[in-house]
């Protein structure tokens, strides 16, 4: 009996040996297995300094372009609504030579200009005449009552004088002398008149863009010049 328990317990000893033994060289083996870990780089945060300067560049970025397109479109409607060149009312307007004008002469309409211009005669005292003037007068044609077209009609008479050739508005019947001169009619003032230029070799320019009001200094107003017929 003795000689059994103790080859059981030799037996016992022995696997128990083994099993050690076994486990020992399995840790060992996965210690050799195992691979080298690899190591993860860490995430860097952007510096603040940077991240600032990203955001004030778009955001100067933005207004400079925003600025940019409304400079442009405002340079756009400027360069279409200035004038250039302008000719007709409201402009220059070239009006003959003076050598063409006959002293005392009918006046002459220039369509273009909405104006009549005439050269007038000092030495005319007639009702109708030009009030003492002389040189060329340029008369707006606009009645300045209530803006109709004043027409030069040389067959026209007055009641109070017998002479015939006025300036008279068919709307109510305002009626002017040569020189522009309201002498009848609802009319509030005299007809108004343009500036004129004449340059050395004669040649008339009429400024329709500058105009004065109708009054009584209307005969001071004709320019005068030696190439104008006398």
């Amino acid at each position: 009996m003795t000689n059994e328990t103790e080859s059981v317990e030799a037996s016992v000893e022995a696997e128990s040996a083994v099993s050690t033994e076994s486990w020992r060289q399995a840790l060992a083996s996965r210690r050799t297995e195992l691979a080298e870990p690899e190591s993860v780089p860490a995430t860097q945060a952007a510096p603040l300094d940077y991240d600032a300067s990203r955001r004030n560049f778009i955001r100067a970025s933005f207004w400079t372009g925003l600025g940019v397109t409304v400079m442009g479109g405002l340079g756009l409607f400027v360069d279409f609504i200035y004038p250039r060149n302008v000719k007709g009312f409201g402009g220059p307007v070239p009006a003959g030579n003076a050598a063409d004008y006959e002293v005392g002469g009918l006046p002459v309409h220039n369509r273009a200009g909405q104006f009549w211009i005439a050269n007038l005669d000092p030495t005319d005292s007639a009702d109708n005449g030009t009030d003492g003037a002389a040189g060329l007068l340029a008369l707006w044609r606009k009645c300045p009552h209530l803006g109709c077209t004043v027409p030069w009609e040389p067959s026209a008479v007055v009641e109070v004088s017998s002479e015939s050739g006025w300036y008279k508005c068919p709307c109510h019947g305002s009626t002017y002398t040569r020189s522009g001169i309201r002498v009848f009619g609802p009319a509030p003032r005299s007809m108004d008149s343009m500036a004129i230029e004449i340059d050395d070799a004669g040649n008339v320019t009429v400024q329709t863009g500058s105009v004065t009001s109708g009054g009584p200094d209307n005969p001071e107003r004709a320019v005068q010049h030696p190439l104008l017929p006398s």
